[in-house]
């Protein structure tokens, strides 16, 4: 019987614990981050603010909280390979969200991952990811995935996005991202063609700790992940 009233104590606790990572004011947590839907809008209205904007030059919600997730999960694989980040040149009046977006890529960039070869099924990842957004034509015998896999196996970037993504990987899951369903699925291109990503990232889909709620003004569509 106590075998059994110590399970329910965990349980009840799990349930607790769940709880805390459920307030639908949130949009993502990363760790002991919070990310909040006010932090989202407040990020946005300072790039509307700006003198003479384009209006197509303000990203939408879930663009911005792509952005906080990958940055900080980026910074948390940086640490866990003890890498030191060069620090980041920001210019004075420029919104927050412009300093993210250096942060991500500074951390991106100087991240010591390995080059790794890809596998077979990396391989044919690719090569079905590139069909799809057509920057390869499949119906051409020229680029069946026999001839273009030996291709993209060689190929630096490949190999060094694929040892990226497995530390992001790792420090995501590390982070216990969750990421609120209303910005769900979360993936980010860490390796693209012209036409769209070739490699991805999935951030918080697995998570179901943050319940549904009716969308906040101004919530876009998912959109196409940027490298």
């Amino acid at each position: 019987m106590r075998r059994l009233t110590a399970a329910a104590g965990i349980a009840v606790a799990m349930l607790a614990l769940t709880a805390c990572r459920s307030n639908p004011s949130v949009a993502a947590y990363v760790g002991d981050t919070t990310f909040t839907e006010d932090r989202v809008t407040q990020l946005i209205d300072q790039v509307k603010a700006m003198p003479n904007i384009d209006p197509e030059a303000v990203p939408d919600r879930y663009q911005v909280v792509q952005l906080l997730v990958l940055d900080a999960v980026c910074k948390r694989a940086a640490a866990d390979l003890k890498a030191t980040l060069p620090p980041v040149q920001t210019q004075p009046g420029q919104p927050e969200l412009a300093g993210l977006q250096q942060s991500l890529q500074n951390c991106r960039e100087n991240l010591p991952a390995k080059a790794v070869q890809p596998t077979p099924e990396e391989l044919r990842e690719v090569y079905d990811n590139g069909v799809a957004v057509g920057a390869i034509n499949a119906a051409d015998p020229a680029n069946s995935f026999d001839k273009v896999a030996p291709q993209l196996a060689q190929s630096g970037e490949l190999g060094d996005a694929l040892a990226k993504r497995k530390v992001l990987a790792e420090a995501a899951k590390a982070e216990d991202v969750s990421v609120n369903p209303r910005y769900r699925p979360m993936n980010f291109g860490v390796l693209n063609f012209n036409q769209g990503p070739a490699l991805s990232l999935g951030l918080g889909q697995p998570a179901d700790a943050v319940q549904d709620a009716q969308s906040p003004a101004d919530t876009a569509a998912t959109p196409q992940p940027q490298q």
